[in-house]
């Protein structure tokens, strides 16, 4: 790709960035999109084959400016307090749950497989997933638990995680694995 067809894309993604962070992604259109990025509909269509292909691009992007050799947690944390006026305008209990909600855990998903087959060593996550037989389903459970982390944070209105709270709430998770009750 072009300067210029890089200079046109990261357009694009900075508009639908300013726009979901000023409102649900379910209430904002490719016109809109296109008016606020100064292009036309079909040189939107260029770029991309729609909004669900924009917004996966943009949260691509996003993670990837994320530090990568940080533990998945950290970085979890991190992206979440960063993001979070995009983030609240994503989440599926603003809105339906269908499409979103699957475009959520499928992004989860994929950066979680990614880093296991990178193999991340300083990330007792991953590490603990690289180590399973059953390594899709570790995946999912994790990408489940972030899932599910960050639609509490939505539902309680909270911009900030509580480390302690999540740390301690890993801990517990982590201690009923070791005690093999189960």
């Amino acid at each position: 790709m072009g300067k210029a067809q890089e200079r046109t894309r990261r357009q694009i993604l900075s508009a639908f960035l300013e726009l979901l962070s000023e409102k649900p992604y379910n209430m904002i259109s490719v016109s809109e999109i296109s008016e606020a990025s100064f292009i036309t509909r079909s040189t939107f269509y260029r770029y991309f084959d729609d909004k669900k292909s924009l917004l996966m691009a943009e949260i691509e992007d996003t993670v990837q400016k994320r530090v990568p050799d940080q533990p998945l947690l950290v970085q979890f944390v991190e992206y979440v307090e960063d993001y979070w006026p995009v983030l609240r305008n994503l989440t599926p209990s603003r809105q339906s749950r269908s499409d979103l909600h699957e475009i959520l855990n499928q992004v989860l998903w994929e950066l979680i497989n990614r880093r296991v087959a990178n193999g991340s060593q300083n990330d007792p996550v991953i590490a603990f997933i690289q180590r399973s037989r059953n390594r899709d389903i570790m995946i999912g459970a994790i990408e489940g638990m972030l899932m599910g982390i960050l639609e509490r944070y939505v539902i309680e209105g909270t911009e900030k995680i509580n480390h302690r709270q999540l740390e301690a709430a890993i801990g517990e998770i982590d201690s009923l694995f070791q005690s093999k009750q189960y």
